[in-house]
């Protein structure tokens, strides 16, 4: 029987929180010894048309992938991607949640996104028994899901969307009424207003792609849940709470100190009773939770000695053109989304720098230690890094990972993309980043020039092939071409 998701396909990409490399990470921050990405076994539950698992599948091929969704029409397009890919360590499969059971086999990383609060009881029921199930002894999962008490501002607009369609269930229909009902809601309200949260949610619904508003705020379930009964969910399960996939999204961030210390001594050291009065201040409309089994003593907070296993990698460079790195000097440096840092520690500043160098690259705990204290001329100080590391990742300036990037700082002399890139933009306007993000090519031409780079062409090349199609005089043609490129590799998707 077809579903909703088979006659509105919901638009499945990367999503960079349920990668393997995110999971294991944090799981070896908590103390646990979770499976090596290089070879593990991932499910992903809702997958869709793979578009989030089959980049995982393509970058480790020593893997194994399993995606299951009851949409029949994105389970097919997923296996068309596949074979024309030429996947063999990947399969979905068409199958309802309820009828899965331990036939699926073990898995280290099980996934979840965008499933949990638009299912039925039973379903959500099922789901979590399956995940204790399926997961490994040392298995991370996760799962995304609406939050209160943000999640009530959510209800509201959608409450209003619904009563306003009537009951009407035509996919343009529903869309153009749908926004119809928040734009009266937004030239309703005062000018002063304008920064509010009712605002950004109704700037949020405008905003959304079709399919997603369609699915997301007018599907027939909708059961957002406060983080505490969630956490209580997953526990009747035998399950229990590791983190947050974004880590930073635990942090207390803007809580003033006199707020913090309250809470602190409300929680009496209960990790679950303090998440959930962040999400009271903070008003949290959405959690991507990581789970693992019962059994396993996890520490409060995560443990410095296990960085030394882990790479780190920032977005974040730094504001002045020439950093100076003497004690007493502050810098600043601010990454893609806002995050930032600003220091005058020499150790600090040094470890920045070094991150903008090597971004989109990762760098070992260890080498970054020894390249810091020859930057700043003084001896390694491993527990000062350590507390630097924590410090930044903590506030969503640097993140840490298991591996190196398959991808290149430097532009090569016969450039390289990446060969899923090429084969996706030779079909279309996306491509999959070796961050696990989808970037979006601006046209046709951009297209043309990705599916170029197969390293057998060096700039002069690029020049004779793109200048019978471009207006361009050639020095300026060349010139674009180097800055596409250095774009490119910025972004992740050179890998030479």
């Amino acid at each position: 029987m077809p579903t909703p998701y088979d006659q509105v396909l919901y638009p499945n990409t990367p999503f960079r929180q349920t990668h393997p490399d995110r999971l294991a990470t944090l799981a070896i921050l908590f103390g646990m010894e979770p499976a090596p990405v290089p070879q593990c076994r991932v499910v992903e539950v809702g997958c869709g048309d793979g578009g989030n698992l089959i980049p995982m599948a393509f970058e480790n091929p020593g893997s194994q992938f399993l995606g299951i969704d009851a949409g029949a029409v994105s389970i097919r397009a997923g296996n068309q991607e596949i074979e024309t890919l030429g996947l063999s360590n990947i399969r979905l499969e068409q199958m309802d949640v309820m009828d899965a059971g331990t036939e699926l086999g073990t898995f280290d990383y099980v996934i979840a996104h965008g499933f949990y609060s638009w299912v039925a009881e039973p379903v959500r029921n099922k789901f979590m028994a399956l995940t204790k199930a399926i997961l490994a002894p040392r298995g991370v999962a996760y799962v995304s899901y609406n939050a209160l008490p943000g999640g009530h501002i959510r209800r509201m607009f959608r409450d209003m969307m619904l009563f306003h369609l009537g009951g009407e269930t035509e996919f343009d229909a529903c869309i153009e009424g749908a926004r119809q009902m928040v734009q009266w809601f937004r030239a309703s309200q005062p000018k002063e207003s304008e920064s509010s949260t009712l605002i950004a949610q109704v700037e949020s619904v405008v905003e959304r792609t079709p399919q997603v508003l369609f699915h997301d705020e007018l599907n027939p379930y909708y059961h957002p849940v406060y983080f505490q009964e969630f956490a209580a969910h997953a526990a009747r399960s035998g399950l229990q709470f590791l983190s947050e996939a974004n880590y930073f999204d635990s942090q207390p961030r803007s809580l003033p100190a006199d707020v913090l210390a309250e809470i602190e001594k409300a929680a009496k050291g209960d990790r679950i009773v303090r998440e959930q009065y962040f999400d009271f201040m903070k008003c949290r409309m959405f959690r991507q939770t990581l789970l693992c089994h019962q059994d396993i003593v996890l520490p409060a907070a995560p443990l410095p000695a296990r960085l030394a296993g882990l790479r780190a990698a920032s977005t974040a460079k730094p504001v002045s053109k020439k950093p100076d790195l003497s004690p007493g000097v502050a810098e600043e440096f601010r990454g893609w989304q806002g995050a930032g840092v600003a220091t005058a520690h020499p150790l600090t500043k040094a470890v920045m720098l070094l991150l903008a160098e090597a971004w989109p690259q990762t760098l070992s705990v260890s080498d970054l230690a020894e390249a810091a204290s020859r930057r700043i001329g003084e001896p390694p100080d491993p527990e000062g890094l350590s507390q630097i590391l924590i410090s930044t990742y903590s506030a969503g300036v640097v993140d840490l990972h298991t591996q190196p990037r398959q991808c290149v700082a430097q532009v090569s002399q016969f450039p390289v993309a990446n060969a899923l890139a090429r084969s996706q933009v030779s079909r279309g306007k996306c491509a999959t980043t070796a961050l696990h993000t989808m970037m979006e090519a601006a046209d046709e031409r951009i297209c043309a020039f990705i599916v170029l780079l197969d390293g057998t062409r060096d700039l002069a090349a690029l020049v004779r092939e793109l200048g019978p199609s471009s207006q361009l005089p050639e020095a300026e043609l060349a010139r674009g071409i180097q800055e596409n490129l250095k774009l490119l590799a910025e972004r992740g998707l050179l890998i030479a």
